[in-house]
């Protein structure tokens, strides 16, 4: 195994003198192998070498345990560790795995994004892949499911991955190496438990080579479809857009159901969401469906679909209930949900209506969002138009429509609407300037 990884770590690193390699540790058999293997080699290859552990207090003593084994191998070998303590009971109501699963990965990219460490080792095994390929399986994700764990990822690296775990137990063996158990693995509560104690060893009855011909078929598949693959790529690109968080939904939803499945499913995965037969299926019949607005729940985000795209919230950027309300008294800069604008009051010279907005009107005025039967008496005609029928001519998603900055007299009369990027402003007859105004109200937005 050290020749292996070894001749692994020249091939996936560049000039791998003086990198710092940070190996994620839980203290765990497979773990702990990876990080024998990499002290053994540090001399040789002359990298440096650092822990990353998460202790995520969900088992009590042991996990307090877990955190001083850690610590203790660090010592032990002389070389940095890096921990990240999860608060107690933060898990409670919740996925605990994807939680878990979330901390970890978000902890790693910090570290590594203050360029603490260059590359991150990882001490996922063949039995993690197999795993890993019946769950995806099962709950229904595509054909790229041989590369649901990857030898190198950016700079993420897994240099167990063509070792068995009974290769790995050897090893432990041969070299006389501790390391800690936890207890939740032999407990079939999650599914990959069920896969790993009962699924796997009932393939092994019936062909004992199971696991091997799981990952053949796999990739014999990965490779068959990769004509496929590659119009869906080109499909993708084309319509995607917002750093893989909105997807144009007009080009591709009365396209062949083979590649707008395959788009959801890149979709997804690009998020780090998890794939599942059902969410596809309801994330095609949203596609499908003609209403305009429509959010569907998934794990820690929102899919929402606003007329022609599809777009992926965060769940905590997503507030119902936001009521943001600013009583302006004075010329100054002031925060209104995720913009700035400055305020101030101006003479009636020189003015550009397509950068900045102008109103006639007296402090005090009120910035607020919308609310239900607001409506304005537009300039030029002056009709009265509902602010609800504007946004929807517009096509402005829902959510978005709670940030527009509304803007009112003390009476709260509406004096104007900011629709940037969406639409030119809308300016009350009340309140457009004239020649005659000699001192006018300049607001400038801009984002934070």
């Amino acid at each position: 195994m050290i020749k292996e990884t070894y001749n692994f770590l020249l091939s996936n690193i560049d000039n791998i003198k003086n990198k710092t390699l940070a190996a994620a540790y839980s203290g765990g058999i497979d773990s702990q192998v990876m990080l024998n293997i990499l002290y053994r080699l540090k001399e040789e290859l002359s990298f440096n070498l650092i822990i990353l552990h998460v202790n995520y207090n969900l088992r009590a003593e042991d996990s307090t345990n877990d955190e001083l084994f850690a610590r203790s191998m660090a010592e032990k070998y002389n070389i940095k560790i890096y921990v990240k303590e999860i608060p107690p009971k933060s898990y409670i109501g919740k996925n605990v795995q994807l939680e878990a699963r979330n901390d970890r990965y978000s902890f790693f990219k910090e570290l590594y994004n203050k360029k603490i460490y260059d590359y991150l080792l990882i001490a996922h095994n063949k039995d993690d892949l197999v795993e890993t390929i019946i769950y995806r399986m099962i709950k229904g994700a595509g054909s790229e499911i041989y590369k649901s764990l990857r030898e190198k990822k950016a700079y993420i690296l897994r240099p167990l991955l063509h070792f068995y775990r009974k290769d790995i137990e050897m090893y432990t063996q041969k070299n006389n190496l501790e390391h800690r158990e936890d207890s939740s693995n032999k407990k079939n509560y999650y599914a990959r438990n069920k896969i790993r104690n009962l699924i796997i060893p009932m393939l092994e009855e019936i062909n004992t080579k199971s696991k091997d011909n799981i990952i053949l078929f796999s990739k014999r598949i990965y490779k068959e479809t990769s004509l496929l693959r590659k119009k869906v790529n080109i499909l993708y690109k084309r319509n995607i857009s917002n750093n893989n968080k909105t997807l144009n939904i007009k080009a591709i939803k009365n396209i062949n159901k083979i590649f707008s499945e395959k788009i959801i499913i890149k979709f997804l995965a690009k998020n780090n969401i998890e794939i599942t037969e059902k969410r596809v299926f309801e994330i095609l019949k949203i596609i499908k469906s003609n209403k305009p607005n429509i959010k569907l729940r998934l794990d820690n985000f929102y899919l929402i679909k606003e007329y022609d795209f599809i777009n992926i919230q965060l769940l905590n950027k997503i507030n119902e209930n936001t009521n943001n309300f600013l009583q302006i008294y004075n010329d100054g800069i002031y925060n209104f949900f995720d913009k700035k604008l400055e305020i101030k009051t101006v003479l009636n010279k020189n003015i550009n209506y397509k950068d900045k907005l102008y109103i006639k009107s007296n402090y005090p005025i009120i910035i607020r969002n919308k609310e239900e039967g607001d409506f304005i008496y537009a300039y030029p005609n002056g009709n009265k138009k509902l602010l609800r029928k504007i946004f929807i001519d517009l096509k402005i998603p829902l959510y978005e429509r709670e940030k527009i900055p509304v803007i009112t007299s003390k009476n709260d009369d509406i004096l104007a609407l900011y629709l940037s990027p969406y639409s030119l402003n809308r300016i009350s007859n009340n309140a457009v300037v004239n020649k005659e105004d000699e001192y006018i109200i300049e607001i400038n937005f801009y984002d934070k």
